[in-house]
């Protein structure tokens, strides 16, 4: 299908590729793989002409049809449906044409080439297959009628991909196609390029998908290219054991210089030796020294973390909202706990992103009430957060607005953990890419919290897409922060080993409501297999048994749950006393402090009540520290039962 031969190409003094060589052959699939900025996207425009070359060929099959599906998507005011039918030139062409001469018999041969090739095309039923692709990658029945300038950039990649999908082109070329798309878009997706019959070159930074689709892996690093058999988690497999073989490799051909060098050393000076000394120097000229490769070490370091919390992070109580007329939530609850993690799941357009932005408070209920916790702070990422960042600053400065009682040390050590060392820390914002920009953000949510007063780490962050824009790497290393991290998260996000490494519920929403799933994303989509019925005939007495079992220990379970009950009712008990008095004395402290702000009272026939006042707050204080100190206690005691 595609033929890429000794590839050569240099922008300034940056070695892009050097001797780029392979073969796509028919209807395989390969993920091209590498970190950002080495060239996946460079290498595509090559293959399709629009990139030069220094040296090399590429050779497309005679005939070839390629779709390319891009990162960026411009609008313009045909339909999103409009789009996908017409979106492919040739079969605009024969449409047009073939609507030219229907009415003209004197062109009946040319007509009937064209109808046959309309037919071919699958002219007569394109609109009903472009729904059903639209639909599986998220569009509603409607919503494809809007004009492509009044979607957002995510979804007109989504009208970008279905139109190329529509086409069926003998190769696909797709740029990271999961990044806009929600998890059950990404799910149909995956079937859908399961049982494409054409060739698929694919980036992504997806590991699942990959792990789904390809059976072969092109690497990208340091401007070469390397071919590994199989999916991702084979790639990693092969790759490790080819890193452990040079390591070896190096280590012998290490030994075998320094044994010549001191050959060398030994007998420089030596005239009957000098024959020897010369050979052996230029023997060490012409090795060509084995190359083992950077090694990228995860950086182990813990970061700042949040206060302890009430029980009760955020709770939604009796939430009813609406867009005009569709009504999304309607007497709707839900709480959050205390070192919850939870990934929200659901179809599109369910409403997991309006939940998400009422529970960060950045998105107010038309009725009903969002409750936060004690002692808790919150703090949203957005999609495109990093575009809200200050552009003039340097990265090192960014952080520093964020966390500035941290040490320079510390500073340093955080945005090492998100992949900015040495020079990296004093480029300017502006001239980052997204993906650096994604990290720079992230890191500045999880080290401190600007908009409070202490700059303490938020103890609950909700997180709307944050891997968009991340390498495989960089993802890496966010899911594991994210698993130290000790406070509260809710999150969105498509990709389903990323949520795998530090997700312990799922909230799956639908309906105007959210069922709640222990575990992680694995897990729950087990779980959800189990829930479908069982149609299979023969296995009557196998779920007779399951049953009998699942009977068991749901029965064991009750009994623990009683036991802990009956220990914790007088705990909870306390608690809620503990924490309603506390919130009567903060109310009254900030009455007091605001009566000692008043500068009457510091007249001086208002001493009496000065005195008074100063009296009452010092009371309302020491009462409040020993709550407190009761406070932590109590949650402790709790945690410890409910953890049995």
């Amino acid at each position: 299908m595609i033929f890429v031969e000794k590839l050569n190409k240099q922008f300034g003094s940056k070695i892009i590729f050097r001797d780029v060589s392979f073969h796509l052959r028919p209807k395989e699939k390969v993920g091209l793989v590498g970190e950002n900025g080495t060239g996946k996207t460079t290498l595509f425009k090559v293959i399709i002409g629009r990139e030069s070359l220094d040296s090399g060929q590429v050779t497309l099959r005679k005939g070839l049809r390629y779709g390319l599906l891009e990162q960026d998507q411009e609008g313009g005011g045909e339909s999103a449906l409009e789009r996908v039918v017409l979106g492919d030139p040739h079969f605009l062409q024969v449409k047009t044409e073939l609507e030219k001469l229907e009415a003209d018999q004197k062109f009946e041969d040319r007509y009937g080439e064209l109808q046959h090739e309309f037919e071919r095309l699958g002219g007569y039923d394109r609109d009903a297959r472009a729904k059903i692709i639209l639909q599986g990658l998220g569009f509603k029945p409607g919503q494809w009628d809007k004009p492509l300038d009044q979607l957002s950039g995510g979804w007109r990649m989504r009208v970008e991909l279905s139109r190329i999908l529509l086409q069926r082109p003998d190769v696909l070329l797709l740029d990271e196609p999961s990044n806009h798309l929600d998890l059950q878009s990404v799910v149909w997706l995956e079937s859908f390029l399961q049982s494409y019959e054409g060739s698929v070159l694919l980036i992504s930074h997806d590991r699942k998908f990959l792990n789904t689709l390809t059976t072969r892996i092109f690497e990208l690093d340091r401007s070469t290219l390397t071919i590994y058999s199989g999916n991702y988690d084979d790639y990693e497999r092969l790759k490790e054991d080819k890193q452990a073989q040079l390591e070896s490799q190096a280590a012998n051909q290490n030994r075998r210089i320094a044994e010549v060098e001191r050959f060398i050393e030994r007998f420089r000076a030596k005239n009957t030796k000098a024959t020897q000394v010369q050979s052996r120097i230029k023997m060490l000229d012409k090795m060509e020294r084995v190359q083992t490769g950077d090694s990228s070490k995860a950086i182990h370091f813990r970061f700042p973390q949040p206060v302890r919390t009430g029980k009760n992070v955020l709770e939604l109580e009796n939430v009813t909202k609406s867009y005009g007329a569709l009504k999304v939530y309607d007497n709707f609850s839900v709480t959050l706990e205390r070192g919850c993690k939870v990934a929200l799941a659901g179809e599109n357009g369910a409403g997991k992103s309006t939940l998400l932005k009422m529970l960060a408070g950045v998105l107010l209920p038309d009725s009903g009430e969002v409750k936060q916790g004690v002692k808790v702070s919150r703090s949203y990422f957005a999609q495109h957060q990093g575009e809200t960042l200050n552009f003039k600053h340097t990265v090192l400065e960014s952080l520093q607005e964020s966390a500035p009682g941290l040490l320079r040390t510390q500073q340093r050590n955080i945005l090492g953990a998100f992949l900015f060392s040495g020079d990296d820390v004093e480029k300017k914002v502006s001239v980052l890419s997204g993906g650096e920009k994604s990290r720079l953000a992230l890191a500045r949510m999880l080290c401190g919290n600007a908009a409070s007063d202490t700059n303490a780490p938020p103890s609950c962050i909700l997180l709307d897409e944050p891997t968009n824009h991340l390498d495989m790497r960089s993802r890496e290393h966010l899911a594991a922060v994210l698993s130290d991290y000790e406070g509260s998260l809710v999150i969105i996000s498509h990709d389903r080993f990323f949520l795998d490494g530090f997700v312990n519920c799922v909230w799956e929403v639908a309906d105007g409501h959210a069922q709640e799933y222990k575990g992680n994303y694995s897990e729950y989509e087990r779980a959800k297999l189990k829930e479908e019925p069982i149609e299979q005939e023969g296995k009557v007495s196998e779920r007779s048994v399951a049953s009998s079992i699942e009977k068991d220990r749901k029965r064991q379970e009750a009994e623990e749950r009683n036991q802990r009950y009956k220990q914790l009712k007088p705990l909870e008990k306390r608690l809620a006393e503990v924490e309603s008095r506390l919130e009567i004395l903060m109310a009254e402290n900030e009455q007091l402090q605001s009566e000692l702000a008043e500068s009457n009272i510091y007249e001086a026939d208002q001493k009496d009540r000065l005195m008074e006042t100063m009296e009452q707050q010092r009371n309302v204080k020491d009462e409040e520290q020993g709550l407190m100190e009761e406070w932590d206690e109590l949650s402790l005691s709790i945690e410890q039962i409910q953890n049995t």
